[in-house]
This record gives C-alpha cells, structure tokens and sequence, in this order.
C-alpha cells in the first residue's frame, strides 16, 4: 500500500466523519459518492468486457471501491492504472450477486465494508426516507405497465386500486420508446404490455401514503433474500436490490397491494410514434374512470358534444374500439 492522503472535500469529510464514529454521516455521504472500480488494460482498451473486481477471503466475495482515483492507486499500490467510475445506485443496479459484499477503500485508513443489503438502502432509499430528506420534493408520480387484462379492469369493471411493481415516472421521463421502456422494465416478455400496434398504456398517478409503496428488498431465493436482509422472493430477472430487472437503466421500484387510486389517477398510452397520449382519468368523486376524446389539433369535436376532452359516458356506453384486448 502507498501513502494516501484525501485527494478532494468529500474525502476530507468522509476522513473526518470515520475518525468522529459517525457512522450515519459517513453512509449519508458514500450514498452521494461516485466510486472507481478497477479494470483490466484489455477492458480499458474495449479489447474484453468490463467485469466486477473482486477478491475473496476466508468466508466470502467482496467487490472492492475507491472514493477517489488516487485511494485506488494508494490501495493497489500501482498494480492496475485503469478503472471506471460508478455511483452507489449503478452498483446496485448491476450487482452481480447478493451474497458479495462492498469494500471500500479497503487497506487505507479510511474504510468500510459494507452488505448488500446496505448497499441497496443506500442506492435506493423508501419514499418515506427521501420525503423526510427532501421535505420540498412534493408527491412523486408512480407509473405501471398496463396489461390488456389491467385495461379491461380498470375501464370496464371500474377497479380503482393498483397492486404489484410500480416505478417513479420520472426515471423513466427519457425513454420514448415503448419496446424499449418495456425492456428497461423487465417487461418485454410479459404478454400483451406492448401491444400488436407498438404502443404501451400506463397508469399514472400522484402517490399518498408513502409507507404503503416499500421497496422490493429481496432474491430469487430464501439464501439470497436474507443476504440483503430482504422480505421478496422472485423468479430471475428480479434481482432484489430495488431496481428494475435492467443493468443498462437505473429506475427505481416499489410494490404496492391494493393501493387505492387518487383523483385524478391517469391512463396514458406511448404510442410507437414516440407520442403520448392521455386516455382516461379516474373520477374519484364518481368512482369511476373518463375516458378521454382523443383527437388530432384543430379536429372539432362530434356533434353534440362540448369541447371538453373528457367523454362523460359511463362504462356501459364507452367505446373501447381500438383498444388492446
């Protein structure tokens, strides 16, 4: 090992933090910290893929992480020079495996070793912890895939309450595509999510209660599900750290069971075009969803009706032409 000294202000920090015992400010600031992981020349040179470092002890598999570039240098001692650069929450999308461990700035003065399961509470905090650290972030907007059999549900039976894996529709805001928001879901093999036309439904909506939407700590087993300290068991893709099924994404989810729907609840539709469109908002007061006329700029709407977009018949006289299922 090299002499090392804090390269930045967030290692000074981190130093000063370790040496007070405050281990809650030292996770508060590795939550927010960018990591070098190290790599080999070939994959440097795009010559191999890009593997996890690892190294291994007597009891288990730990992927080391450095604060810095410099820590990494002062930790290996010079015997790699190439690496990359990742936050907690793209470790945690791609973690390779529960039962690994994090070590961070193993050797040095300065360091930590940290569970799965710790790793993925940082990178993905519950709604509750994010409000209580962001009093001003207002009410998140959670989004779900909509089957044809959950189209069916909601519009002709007039369900009002959503179950299963929901995400934030912010982290998905850049993706325009349907077949490719299917697939950073984890969606794309289940049937009828996008449609023989291309196009997806979403069910959109404003979140209250904030501790019924938990985080979906777990494994695809009872030794991986313990291994991040976890309450769901899942068949692979799930991977159990809080995060869709997707390496190449960072979207954070939740499951939610029987969660009622707020006014003003919506269903959208990303057509393969790349254009959304609103197709139905759920009336609370009524207890039942309106379906939205939906027409191109500057069509006047069918005689008889009013210019307003929302359609005022209710279930048994809604035409569902043109909808999946």
């Amino acid at each position: 090992m090299g002499e090392w000294e804090p390269a930045s202000p967030f290692e000074e920090g981190l130093g000063s933090a370790f040496a007070a015992g405050d281990l809650a400010l030292c996770l508060a600031l590795l939550r927010l910290a960018e990591f070098a992981l190290p790599i080999s020349p070939d994959a440097a040179a795009g010559r191999e893929p890009v593997a996890w470092p690892t190294v291994t002890d007597d009891e288990r598999t730990w992927m080391p992480a450095y604060t810095s570039a410099e820590a990494m240098e002062a930790a290996l001692g010079g015997v790699t020079a190439y690496h990359r650069i990742v936050t907690m929450t793209e470790l945690a999308a791609g973690w390779p495996d529960p039962r690994w461990g994090l070590a961070v700035n193993a050797g040095l003065p300065v360091h930590f070793f940290l569970e799965s399961g710790t790793v993925a509470r940082l990178a993905v905090p519950s709604l509750s912890e994010e409000r209580l650290a962001d009093p001003a972030s207002g009410i998140p907007v959670m989004q779900k895939l909509l089957t044809p059999r959950d189209l069916r549900s909601y519009l002709m039976e007039e369900e009002s309450r959503v179950s299963g894996y929901c995400h934030r529709a912010g982290d998905v805001a850049h993706i325009a595509t349907p077949a490719v928001l299917a697939d950073a879901l984890g969606q794309a093999s289940v049937e009828g999510v996008v449609t023989d036309g291309g196009s997806v439904h979403m069910l959109r909506w404003g979140a209250a209660g904030l501790n019924l939407y938990r985080t979906p700590y777990g494994g695809s087993d009872e030794e991986t599900m313990a291994a991040v300290a976890g309450w769901v068991i899942e068949e692979p893709p799930f991977i159990g750290m809080g995060l869709a099924p997707n390496v190449d994404q960072v979207i954070r989810e939740y499951k939610v069971d029987g969660v009622g729907l707020p006014h003003g609840a919506e269903i959208w539709e990303l057509t393969d075009a790349g254009i959304e469109r609103r197709r139905a908002v759920y009336d609370g007061d009524r207890e039942r969803w309106m379906l939205v006329d939906v027409r191109p700029p500057g069509e006047a709407p069918p005689a008889g009706q009013t210019g307003s977009d929302l359609s005022e018949r209710d279930s048994s006289g809604r035409d569902f032409s043109g909808w999946p299922g």
